[in-house]
């Protein structure tokens, strides 16, 4: 009796294919958290692309400018009346902060026999590719630019980002010393994200956070009981004293900049406006498709057809007094 087998009379092309899953594997992005957190403004049609923020600093008499004496106190005290006298008039201050917008995209071609002849999906996979790779840049572009801000607080007892080194870490402690500064310089806490402070940070410094003792024994002696306790979620949401956190494998890293080439977390903490971000009305961010032959002669043949996506951003700090970025170290990095 004959059989047909695999590696015989015929079959053995048959045996070569392989079937494939019509379901395609997830992409596996950082979190997008910087991009939606700032205070958001557009510019409107036929309105240039750069913004003017201005404010009008708070004012206590002429002395302003010299705020804080070494001591957190006022340099001197509000101006005295004589009776019958107005004084002398002081001077307001404006403090102007510009924002440029640029326009950021990318685009890929394909050819009409891959799109109609391939096994896979390719429009709608690319779409929605892109559609996430524009959220990444615009949320990298804004990363950018908070991380380069001028107020900063180095862990431990480092002085400079150099002397970063081992052992010292992103914790509980720094967290408070660094909310200190920021309530120093009177910055508030959001109200859209609970009236905290909002902690940006890495996995790899969340970690070293969920080691902290001090975190730990809040909540497992006076955290609510059952699984609304934290220690049972993925990750710290609230932290003790008022700060949310949230984590992204997107959080900036000065590789090999600390102390015998560490690396170095760039953790920001930060208050209600610290920085702002603008796009334009008239050219939201989006996705485009072009068809077979919208190239015109470009395409005599139907053959090419793009995906691509295009979008106008800028990120700007509006007051460095109001976020900190905490320079630290990691236990552990990979």
């Amino acid at each position: 009796m004959a059989y047909q087998q695999w590696s015989l009379n015929g079959l053995t092309v048959e045996g070569q294919l392989t079937s494939f899953d019509k379901r395609l594997l997830s992409r596996f992005r950082g979190n997008i958290i910087l991009a939606g957190k700032g205070l958001q403004r557009g510019i409107p049609t036929h309105g240039g692309k750069s913004i003017s923020f201005r404010r009008m600093d708070a004012q206590l008499g002429a002395s302003y400018a010299a705020a804080y004496n070494s001591g957190g106190a006022y340099a001197s005290g509000p101006p005295i009346l004589t009776e019958g006298t107005p004084g002398a008039a002081v001077d307001a201050t404006w403090v102007q902060v510009l924002a440029s917008v640029a326009q950021y995209g990318a685009y890929i071609q394909y050819t009409d026999l891959a799109e109609f002849q391939s096994i896979d999906q390719i429009v709608p996979e690319t779409v929605e590719n892109f559609g996430e790779m524009m959220a990444e840049a615009l949320e990298l572009v804004t990363r950018d630019i908070l991380s380069a801000g001028s107020t900063v607080q180095y862990a431990s007892t480092a002085t400079t980002r150099a002397t970063i080194g081992s052992g010292m870490l992103l914790s509980m402690k720094e967290l408070r010393l660094a909310k200190r500064i920021l309530l120093r310089n009177n910055a508030k806490p959001i109200k859209s994200e609970g009236n905290k402070f909002v902690l940006y940070t890495h996995p790899d410094c969340l970690l070293d956070l969920e080691g902290d003792s001090t975190i730990q024994n809040i909540w497992q002696y006076a955290g609510e009981r059952g699984a609304n306790n934290q220690l049972f979620d993925v990750a710290f949401k609230d932290l003790p004293f008022g700060i949310r956190v949230y984590e992204s494998s997107l959080c900036y890293i000065f590789a090999s900049l600390g102390l015998s080439g560490a690396d170095v977390y760039g953790n920001l903490l930060f208050g209600e406006e610290w920085y702002g971000t603008v796009d334009l009305d008239a050219l939201p961010a989006r996705v485009y498709t072009k068809d077979f032959g919208s190239a015109g002669a470009a395409d005599p043949l139907n053959q090419l057809a793009t995906v691509g996506w295009k979008a106008a951003w800028a990120a700007v700090i509006l007051n460095q007094k109001l976020g900190i970025r905490i320079e630290t170290e990691s236990s552990n990095k990979q």
